[in-house]
């Protein structure tokens, strides 16, 4: 059995994602579907820790997560299975172990289509669990079109390589779609011979993706994250299909990687494959 995992706070730009993620689940294959909610008891932030009644948020949460189900029951076929969980837990520690348990494919989430403190707070937690999902993640913002077919792909690489389970992933994704498929290789800035360095890992991608017909484009640059945006808009593309680079704790502190500001900042669906390096 082939399972989704969709994460909801019940807002509507959660539900925008999981209607998104429905229309997916033919092309996917997907025969089952996972909502899930994380919930926490203990409010900190106050001088005073404050808890709540766990049993009561339970209950509470999962009637949420029934009312759910019954608004997207008509988006999917009537041979799928949709599977309520909800848990009072930390998400992003949470994520991993669920996924295992549950014998995942793909997760896919919301991200908050407001200016300010509401996308910050939103985004983090989207980012939050980029950085620690060792599985597929699918990131919908809320102008994603719902419904549309997947016809156009960009899939960005800094061709430093990935393991083979990506490779199956992303021969999974682009099998289902069998979209249009623009490879964007980023370039950096302080390598010259990038290419040449590189030539390998281009071959291999070339040998992965020949089947598609890729057409490939190389982009350098100041803000790459804002060229490979454009590049998209400008092609109409349906889906962003990038690998999140782990970085180190140090560096992690004060940089974000291009996934994660295209998480921040793209208009389209972005699919985020796990560095798993």
């Amino acid at each position: 059995m082939k399972s989704m995992l969709i994460l909801t706070d019940f807002s509507e730009n959660a539900f925008r994602a999981a209607e998104y993620a429905c229309g997916l689940t033919v092309p996917l294959q997907i025969n089952r579907i996972v909502l899930y909610s994380a919930y926490q008891t203990i409010i900190a932030g106050t001088e005073i820790p404050v808890t709540l009644d766990s049993q009561q948020l339970y209950l509470e949460t999962m009637q949420e997560l029934g009312l759910l189900r019954d608004r997207i029951k008509s988006l999917v076929d009537d041979s799928l299975t949709i599977d309520l969980i909800a848990e009072d837990t930390y998400l992003a520690d949470r994520i991993n172990p669920l996924c295992k348990e549950q014998s995942i494919y793909m997760v896919a989430m919301g991200i908050s289509g407001k200016s300010g403190l509401g996308k910050l707070l939103i985004g983090r937690t989207t980012v939050g669990i980029q950085r620690t999902s060792e599985f597929p993640l699918l990131i919908v913002p809320h102008e994603a079109l719902i419904g549309s077919a997947v016809t156009t792909v960009v899939f960005t690489t800094d061709l430093k390589g990935f393991p083979a389970v990506q490779a199956d992933w992303l021969r999974e994704i682009l099998d289902a779609f069998r979209a249009d498929l623009h490879v964007i290789n980023i370039k950096p800035d302080e390598e010259e011979n990038h290419l040449i360095q590189n030539q390998d890992a281009l071959k291999g991608l070339h040998d992965l993706l020949n089947p598609y017909d890729p057409k490939f484009h190389f982009l350098q640059g100041e803000d790459v994250t804002k060229q490979i945006l454009a590049f998209s808009e400008l092609h109409h593309a349906s889906m962003i299909i990038a690998v999140h680079r782990k970085r180190g704790f140090f560096s992690g502190l004060f940089h974000e990687s291009v996934s994660e500001k295209l998480a921040y900042n793209s208009q389209i669906p972005l699919l985020s494959l796990p560095d798993l390096q």
